[in-house]
């Protein structure tokens, strides 16, 4: 029994000191890549940053700086895959909100307006007042209100180009099916029932012309002028009645 827990606190004994060397390795790493990433020696930085993570798996500080070195290599797909995994992680509201900021800045570098957005809003979420990250917002709402404009347009035009190159068995088809859903309107150009010949039309005439004054001169045979002056009298005095209008209820 005596030998095992002699063992066992050898054993936790070299546990710890070996935790402590890897702690202070990844320190010293952590400290020489701040150096060489304040001298803008970013190759450098990112070296002593990747061992640093690598040695200590899931150290905030060192993928968060990482990712930060990224960014000035201007590899901001790989920047912001180090700053989504920072805010993922359990961290301070500072640091998450530092982390989100960052991914705002990497995703707006690749265009990503709409992504950017909603990482700059959840970055102000956990700190309401950063005068930065508000600018930042606001730029980004821009590019993607720009964006917005600019495919609509494209739409627009697109759209134009299509009816524009519209094959010309297509339109006189559209045309047609237009006139379709018209109400029918009245044909033009119709012809009249068929006229009689003009000379047939003027005997037929004459004849009617003949047959009234024969009927008058046999009028004029049949009463005598007393009764015809006393029919003028009459009808002078006796004028025709016209039949009232009854009033309608509508």
């Amino acid at each position: 029994m005596y030998m095992k827990c002699h063992f066992v606190e050898i054993f936790c004994f070299t546990l710890a000191a070996l935790n402590t060397v890897a702690a202070q390795s990844t320190h010293s790493n952590l400290s020489d890549g701040d150096r060489a990433y304040d001298r803008v020696q970013y190759n450098a930085a990112e070296k002593h940053y990747r061992t640093a993570a690598d040695r200590e798996v899931g150290n905030p500080k060192a993928i968060y700086n990482l990712g930060n070195t990224l960014y000035q290599e201007g590899r901001f797909e790989d920047a912001a895959r180090r700053f989504q995994q920072v805010a993922r992680m359990n961290q301070t509201p500072a640091l998450k909100a530092d982390a989100l900021h960052n991914l705002g800045d990497a995703l707006l570098k690749q265009q990503k307006y709409k992504e950017s957005v909603q990482a700059y809003e959840e970055s102000l979420r956990l700190r309401p007042a950063d005068p930065g990250t508000k600018q930042n917002l606001q730029m980004a709402i821009k590019r993607l209100r720009e964006e917005e404009k600019k495919e609509q347009q494209q739409k627009n035009q697109q759209q134009q180009s299509q009816d524009q190159n519209r094959s010309p068995q297509q339109k006189p088809q559209n045309q047609a099916d237009q006139q379709k859903d018209q109400p029918n309107q009245p044909r033009q150009n119709q012809q009249g029932p068929p006229q009689k010949p003009p000379g047939e039309q003027q005997k037929k005439m004459e004849e009617q012309r003949l047959k009234m004054e024969d009927a008058k001169r046999l009028l004029e045979t049949a009463v005598s002028a007393d009764d015809r002056k006393n029919a003028r009298k009459y009808r002078s005095v006796n004028p025709q009645m016209k039949p009232k209008s009854s009033k309608k209820d509508w």
